[in-house]
């Protein structure tokens, strides 16, 4: 772990960079200006996901064992470990649901996706941010 600057603030800044100073400069460049917001947009992303990501994804968790009936696995695991588990955990729920095995939980089980959905475009989508 860093001091300051951290990841985040590099990350901004480099953004800043992007969108103030360089693609200005990109007028009539239509290819490379594209790429420009393409990538700030990208940066962006990484952001809200060192922001929010392992946040939201211990909710998903904790949704998804919920509703599977799974008891809370391991605290210990990275969290590149912990995005395997949720992406296991969600095959699974989609098993289920494919299998209309979750019927008598439909209001719970629509709850958590649109939840689940609302969080990930949070992280993919800035128009749609939780930043306050």
């Amino acid at each position: 772990m860093q001091d300051n600057p951290t990841a985040i603030n590099l990350l901004q800044t480099i953004q800043d960079l992007l969108i103030k100073e360089i693609a200005p400069k990109l007028e009539g460049e239509d290819f490379l200006s594209y790429k420009t917001l393409v990538s700030w947009n990208m940066l962006g992303v990484v952001v809200r996901e060192l922001k929010f990501g392992e946040k939201l994804l211990h909710d998903e968790m904790i949704r998804l064992r919920a509703i599977l009936n799974k008891s809370n696995s391991n605290s210990e695991l990275t969290y590149q470990e912990k995005i395997e588990e949720a992406s296991i955990l969600n095959r699974e729920l989609a098993q289920l649901i494919r299998n209309a095995k979750l019927d008598n939980k439909s209001d719970e089980v629509w709850n958590l996706v649109k939840q689940s959905l609302k969080e990930k475009i949070s992280i993919t989508n800035p128009r749609f941010s939780l930043e306050e």
